[in-house]
């Protein structure tokens, strides 16, 4: 915009909280985008690594084949 130092639409830039007790309060913040809250993803990663410990089960005991799902894997070696 001239002869602004702002934009009107886009705003200024924000360089954070700059006190440790809004830093502390940006940490704890119930951040919610879209449908994705902290909670949420902590409880699909839960899922996630224990679909993948089945999945190293089955395939240590021979019941499953073929190839496996990506990502990192659990760190079962022996069962």
């Amino acid at each position: 915009m001239r002869g602004k130092r702002v934009c009107r639409t886009h705003g200024g830039r924000s360089m954070g909280p700059k006190t440790e007790y809004g830093r502390q309060r940006l940490a704890h913040a119930k951040t919610v985008h879209g449908r994705e809250t902290r909670l949420i993803r902590q409880a699909r990663r839960v899922a996630i690594a224990k679909l993948a410990q089945l999945e190293a089960l089955g395939f240590g005991l021979g019941i499953m084949k073929g190839t496996r799902t990506r990502g990192p894997k659990s760190k079962v070696t022996s069962l």
